[in-house]
């Protein structure tokens, strides 16, 4: 019987990398999509024109896209209406009903956070870095060669997207496991943020 490891493409973690049992190392980029249909079509074709250049232009990385409909974060969002009940609950002049109308917010917002209707298209970029060997040196260099060609597509992305308000970032370790998580597992994944 073949357990998830067996299955699974990940070897393991490498610096800031994740490192696959086909001895390479990737990186991720995630790009904030934009609404398309608020563009005029000269702009729509400019974007359009423009990321099929960029494509063009980095042919030789193999740069793989991927689309996905990830989970709404909102723990931030959440601990402070947490915060803002527990000083609503120390506050002698609140009312019940004002306390009530705030565990309610809270109660919501927290719904809303587990329910796998509330999520978002996401936009990743990965790069790879195919080692010659799987040795310590290969790794380092594979890790080099990795960090600059990321940064390269996150210069040449960012003039690209720039005029569109598009926000690049390039995911840790623990982000990009948690999203090949969400990838292999979407429904389980949403409850192991």
């Amino acid at each position: 019987m073949k357990s998830f490891n067996d299955i699974s493409p990940i070897e393991g973690v490498y610096s800031d990398f994740i490192y696959l049992k086909e001895n390479a190392l990737i990186t991720i980029i995630k790009v904030s999509g934009t609404n398309v249909d608020l563009l005029s079509q000269n702009q729509q074709n400019q974007l359009f024109d423009g990321y099929g250049a960029f494509l063009a232009q980095y042919v030789h990385y193999n740069i793989q896209t991927e689309s996905m409909t990830v989970p709404v974060m909102m723990g931030d969002f959440i601990k402070k209406w947490k915060e803002r009940y527990i000083e609503a609950l120390r506050d002698p002049n609140m009312t019940n009903e004002k306390k009530q109308l705030i565990a309610s917010y809270l109660y919501e917002y927290q719904k809303s956070e587990t329910d796998l209707d509330t999520a978002v298209k996401a936009h990743f970029v990965i790069l790879k870095e195919k080692l010659k060997k799987p040795t310590l040196e290969n790794l380092r260099l594979a890790e080099k060669k990795l960090i600059e060609k990321r940064d390269e597509v996150v210069r040449s992305l960012n003039a690209l997207l720039d005029e569109y308000d598009c926000i690049l970032e390039i995911l840790t370790t623990k982000e990009s496991l948690s999203l090949l998580h969400q990838f292999l597992d979407y429904r389980s994944s949403v409850f192991s943020q």
